[in-house]
């Protein structure tokens, strides 16, 4: 029998919450905001989009146990040993940055879009498109505190 995969949920929250502010904070700072007056009202949506990339960047192996993705993609998706994929890693990359792109165009603060630096972008699409290269960083802080308050699920 094949070895289960589970799927990972609070680390990749906590970290899309993570990801996603420092999206408003680019977007504070893009924008030249002098106060919090409806900031969090105008990127809302970039912290929930950043949460849903991350979940679904760290969690390819276990779409693929579900057979979620189908069959022909499997061998395109280069999976290595830890269930990380490239492949998957930047199309999801790709998908954020245009995503982000075409978020602020259309919206923007004032409602008339604004142009966000490229490069405030591609860091936000890299951080989340890539997560799981870098989530297992965390697993020792999750690890010590999971031993601090046993009954949390990490």
């Amino acid at each position: 029998m094949a070895e289960e995969i589970a799927i990972r949920v609070l680390v990749p929250t906590i970290l899309g919450i993570g990801v996603g502010l420092i999206e408003a904070y680019f977007v504070y700072e893009d924008e030249n905001m002098g106060g919090l007056q409806g900031f969090f009202g105008k990127v809302w949506h970039g912290i929930l989009f950043s949460i849903i990339g991350v979940l679904i960047a760290t969690n390819v192996a276990y779409f693929l146990s579900q057979g979620w993705v189908p069959s022909f993609l499997e061998g395109l998706l280069f999976m290595d040993d830890v269930g990380r994929s490239f492949t998957a890693s930047l199309l999801i990359a790709l998908v954020m940055f245009i995503k982000i792109d075409l978020a602020h165009r259309v919206r923007g603060i004032s409602g008339t879009g604004f142009i966000e630096k490229p490069w405030h972008k591609m860091a936000v699409a890299c951080l989340i498109g890539f997560s799981p290269y870098y989530i297992s960083a965390f697993d020792p802080f999750f690890a010590g505190l999971q031993e601090v308050i046993p009954w949390l699920p990490l």
